[in-house]
């Protein structure tokens, strides 16, 4: 054939070769670079054959006798992919079988697919081709499970190379398209993608669908331009595309395509076989154009290139072509001469393909020996076409087997969905459940902390309104007291004294009396008199006195408080500025000034084995402050944990707004602040 197979397997073999994936476990770099095996495969590049295999040998037995698992296991891995140093096939496979038991052993799936990576390649490079589909096909389900998705893509492009190569063109087609569905998955993926639409583009000349097989090429070329520095890799698409217009005999096309690569700069050097394999082309389209200028020369140049390359099979085509040209030039006898050299080139570079159609064009031209060559062609033939189905037979089971395995894996996965999904659900339900009897007994507990709390509102309420009710009892009480006080002042002021005055002045009239006796009965009746009327004189004016004296109610509540609590041990001081209207005190800071004292007290009793008490009222910036204190056993304030009366404190204090503060120390006795605003 006379496009770019053999170039393109070349160039997957070493894209292969240079991105294995190996081992995913780290490696030091010093030991990379420094571990015997490496100086081994080192020296190997320059030794004898027998020395070769000394140095081969003796890796292999520093791998075996590895102290661990892991070392074991990464020393065979590295000695499976040196596929350069390990010449020898036996020992290959030995030390492959090695590395995959050894990394069974620890679980390195990864690396368990890398080695059937290198199996695979090592299989293809030796044109086993239905091993190295098997085996590729192992490392795809292994990646498959781990969910490697870019070496899964690059496992079946090689696949479907494989499977171009034996003329499965649409086994090949089938992975190309899986792998570019990868490949799109991620990001950076260029490279890849122009190798997928490049094989696509082969596949489909071979079927001679050239139009689809152009749309690949350019597919390919667009991915090109996202790489730099990537102009050889275009000339073998440009190339390509050539072999697919000239096969499709659009010729003019053809050649302007391979012009075009033949004047890439520096791709004699950089390309040798390419350059090569235009030329031929170029040639090839040239004749069949029927342009025969210069094309003897292309063909010797063309020649010449791939000897010193020793290209084989692309040497054989050459020749084949070069006899073609011989016989469009009527000379039969170089034609035949040509094509006798193509056979013989075919024969020994095993190129079965080239050599069929030697045979074939030599029946034509050898008219005598015509039926030998067909007999040949006809036993080839049948001996390749039975390869072939038996090979395709070996693929389709191996890709079926690799498909169920996949269709397994989905299955499975999907199995594990459900029943994520199940236990999501049933989580779901159990936590709404949870969430449910949570938010129900929130819901109570919230509705009774509310009832106690509308409770507690009442009851402090109730209290207020009793309080104040208490206070106006007592005011009443009280002012009933004052204006009968004032009365009876009234009375006695100006009734009896009037009455007593009265009398007093008769008696001093009767005191004129000259009797001696008379005299002193009156002076004795008027001092009497005069007795009583400075008593009834002091009654009056201390009960006037009383009667408009500022008597507070809500002071007379906490000197009654202090007085029915007296202890005999404790004396009790109440100060209050009694010009202040005490009275004029929001009802709801008496009720809890007081409450507060009557804790305060009660605790004072209690605990703090006092024998003195006292209660401070003053006014200050509109705030009313309170200060009660105790002489007792005090205690520490940073200490233990606020009892109930503190805590009481504290809310009547929030409820108006105020501060208080404790200032006690042990053995000094307490003191406690009150601040409220008015």
């Amino acid at each position: 054939m006379n496009k770019l197979y053999n170039y393109i397997s070349a160039l997957f073999l070493l894209c292969l070769s240079c991105t294995k994936t190996e081992p995913k476990e780290e490696i030091p770099s010093a030991f990379v670079t420094k571990d015997s095996i490496s100086i081994w495969s080192a020296e190997s590049y320059e030794a004898e054959s027998k020395r070769k295999l000394e140095l081969q040998y003796k890796a292999y037995q520093f791998a075996i006798n590895s102290p661990t698992d892991s070392l074991k296991s990464l020393h065979f891995s590295n000695l499976s992919y040196n596929q350069q140093f390990i010449s020898d096939s036996s020992l290959y496979r030995q030390i492959n079988k090695e590395a995959i038991l050894a990394n069974q052993k620890i679980k390195d799936t990864a690396a368990i697919g890398a080695i059937y990576w290198d199996l695979a390649y090592f299989m293809e490079n030796r044109i086993a081709y239905d091993s190295a589909f098997y085996y590729y096909s192992e490392a795809l389900n292994l990646y498959n499970q781990i969910n490697y998705k870019e070496d899964v893509g690059r496992l079946y492009l090689n696949m479907a190379s494989i499977q171009m190569k034996i003329k499965d063109y649409i086994g090949s087609e089938a992975n190309t398209i899986k792998a570019i569905e990868y490949f799109k998955t991620l990001e950076n993926n260029n490279h890849h993608l122009y190798r997928s639409y490049n094989l696509l583009g082969i596949i489909l000349t071979d079927l001679k669908e050239y139009e689809k097989s152009l749309a690949y090429y350019n597919e390919a070329l667009f991915y090109l331009e996202k790489i730099p520095e990537n102009y050889m890799d275009e000339a073998s698409v440009i190339n390509n595309i050539g072999v697919s217009y000239r096969n499709n005999k659009q010729y003019d096309k053809a050649i302007e395509n391979f012009e075009k690569v033949l004047s890439i700069d520096s791709i004699l050097t950089k390309r040798t076989s390419l350059f090569a394999l235009a030329l031929s082309n170029l040639a090839t389209s040239k004749l069949y154009k029927r342009d025969t200028s210069n094309v003897r020369n292309l063909f010797d140049q063309a020649i010449k290139i791939k000897r010193e390359v020793n290209d084989l099979g692309s040497i054989a085509t050459s020749y084949y072509n070069y006899a073609e040209f011989e016989a469009f030039a009527h000379d039969t006898t170089a034609a035949i001469h040509k094509a006798k050299v193509a056979e013989s080139l075919a024969i020994e570079g095993e190129s079965n393909e080239r050599l069929l159609k030697t045979w074939q064009y030599l029946a034509i031209l050898d008219k005598n020996n015509a039926s030998d060559y067909f007999k040949k062609f006809t036993k080839l033939n049948d001996s390749l076409l039975s390869e072939e189905r038996k090979q395709q037979n070996k693929f389709a089971r191996i890709r079926f087997e690799t498909d169920e395995f996949i269709a397994e894996n989905i299955e499975l996965e999907s199995e594990k969905q459900v029943l994520s999904k199940q236990k999501q659900i049933w989580i779901s339900i159990a936590t709404g459940f949870f969430l449910l009897g949570l938010s129900v007994y929130i819901i109570i507990n919230q509705r009774a902390k509310n009832q106690k709390l509308r409770f507690d509102q009442q009851q402090q309420a109730n209290n207020q309104e009793i309080f104040n009710l208490m206070l106006m009892q007592k005011q009443k009480v009280d002012e009933v007291k004052r204006l009968e006080q004032k009365r009876i002042s009234e009375e006695l002021h100006d009734g009896v004294l009037g009455k007593m005055l009265g009398a007093r002045m008769i008696l001093t009239g009767l005191n004129k009396r000259a009797t001696d006796e008379a005299i002193q009965e009156k002076s004795k009746a008027l001092g009497s008199l005069q007795e009583i009327e400075n008593e009834i004189r002091a009654i009056s004016h201390e009960l006037s006195h009383s009667a408009y004296q500022k008597i507070s109610n809500f002071t007379d509540s906490v000197e009654t408080l202090l007085a029915n609590n007296r202890n005999t041990k404790i004396k009790t001081m109440f100060h209050f500025n009694e010009d202040e209207n005490w009275d004029s005190l929001a009802g709801e800071i008496k009720i809890n000034v007081y409450r507060i004292i009557q804790e305060t007290f009660q605790n004072a009793i209690k605990h703090a084995k006092c024998s003195f008490f006292e209660v401070t009222f003053y006014r200050d910036d509109e705030k009313f402050n309170v200060i009660m204190s105790d002489n007792g056993i005090g205690y520490n304030v940073n200490k233990g944990k606020k009892g109930i009366g503190i805590r009481n404190i504290t809310s009547r204090i929030e409820k108006l707004h105020g501060s208080f503060h404790i200032d006690s120390t042990e053995g000094q006795g307490t003191t406690i602040s009150l601040n409220i605003p008015i």
